[in-house]
């Protein structure tokens, strides 16, 4: 039997129409499935590039390495956990952080101290936990006020560790991390003790007067004025009160300097260091040139040594100062048998800033090398 053609050509276009249907359907699921595999992927990078982000701001940074020594190693987290510590106890004496030394001292003293704890056993000193203990809660009890009349030891424990439980929880450190600067900080002043005991009681000292001076400042007329009060007398005395007069119009010092007439006091060499050169060198009774503030370049001292004593017993406050330059030379010394690593740059430091919450840092401008020029005669 023959078919009808009308039959056998009205399925053709039927079945290519299916057949093209189905290439359709087929085509838009691999694109929903293609799409789906890049939405997926640009997820997937989304939260990579939101991980490497979140990393590198907030995992990295504390971890990165500003100091070694032989073996051990400091991150930022911990100059920050050591600055916060100080941050909180210059705060809450109404003051604030000064990033300008803080954070540099910090670094120091991370440094030193780990020599000084690498190094102290083997001059025999150490520090108990006993003293650790003692400290803190003497460092607490301070800061409360020392309010202890009529307490019981079970009010004052309870105290103690409510106070000392909010001093760790503001200054965002654990009682581990807090005790171990508290055990390098009583070690420090151990071994400061044990050096200092060579430092003799009695030194070489010189009568030192002071002021300050900006160089706009009518510095020749100060000298001619103070040249027609002590002509050519030697008269200590004289001299004081020339110093006094001349201080009293002249001087920039701090006010207390000022109201005693400039008058630094009997002084050995290295408690004043960066000015000893010219201490031990300008002549009894005579004006130094200016030299320049280690601390405010735009301004300079000008010294005057009124009288000498070879042999003078040290006034308590040199001799501990002299302890401490005693401690840093000690310090430098084991430094040499140490592998000693730092690095600092302006990324730590503005990082620090932020994570101290301090809004403002301070940008150093350039300051003269010597602010005196015209008057030394320079150029």
């Amino acid at each position: 039997m023959v078919n009808d053609p009308s039959q056998v050509q009205g399925e053709a276009p039927l079945t290519d129409r299916r057949r093209e249907t189905s290439r359709v359907q087929q085509i838009q699921r691999r694109r929903r499935v293609a799409f789906a595999v890049i939405a997926v992927m640009l997820l997937v990078i989304v939260v990579g590039v939101i991980g490497v982000g979140y990393t590198l701001v907030f995992v990295l940074p504390p971890q990165e390495r500003v100091v070694s020594v032989n073996d051990v190693t400091y991150t930022r987290g911990d100059m920050v956990k050591m600055l916060r510590i100080r941050q909180r106890l210059i705060e809450d004496s109404g003051q604030r952080i000064d990033t300008s030394t803080d954070i540099f001292q910090a670094l120091q003293l991370i440094v030193e101290n780990e020599i000084i704890s690498q190094s102290a056993p083997s001059i025999g000193i150490t520090v108990s936990d006993e003293e650790v203990d003692q400290q803190i809660q003497a460092t607490i009890i301070f800061q409360a006020g020392g309010n202890l009349a009529g307490k019981s030891d079970e009010q004052l424990d309870r105290e103690f560790k409510e106070l000392y439980g909010n001093f760790l929880n503001s200054s965002q450190i654990s009682e581990n991390e807090h005790r171990d600067i508290v055990r390098r900080t009583l070690l420090r002043e151990k071994v400061r003790q044990y050096v200092g005991e060579s430092v003799p009681g009695v030194a070489k000292q010189y009568h030192v007067y002071r002021l300050a001076v900006n160089q706009e400042d009518e510095i020749d007329i100060m000298f001619t004025k103070y040249k027609d009060y002590v002509k050519n007398s030697n008269d200590p005395l004289l001299r004081h009160e020339a110093f006094k007069a001349i201080t009293r119009e002249f001087s920039r010092e701090a006010p207390e300097l000022v109201r005693r007439g400039g008058e630094v006091g009997w002084v050995p060499l290295g408690v004043l260091e960066d000015y000893d050169d010219v201490i031990a060198t300008v002549e009894v009774g005579e004006l130094s040139d200016p030299i320049p503030n280690r601390d405010q370049r735009q301004q300079a001292f000008i010294f005057m040594v009124s009288e000498i004593d070879e042999l003078r017993e040290l006034a308590p406050v040199n001799h501990e100062a002299l302890k401490t330059r005693a401690l840093e030379r000690w310090i430098n010394e084991q430094r040499r048998e140490h592998d000693v690593y730092a690095v600092f740059n302006s990324d730590i430091y503005a990082w620090m800033i932020q994570q101290l919450g301090i809004s403002t840092a301070i940008t150093p401008s350039p300051q003269p090398t010597n602010p005196f020029q015209q008057f030394l005669g320079g150029g």
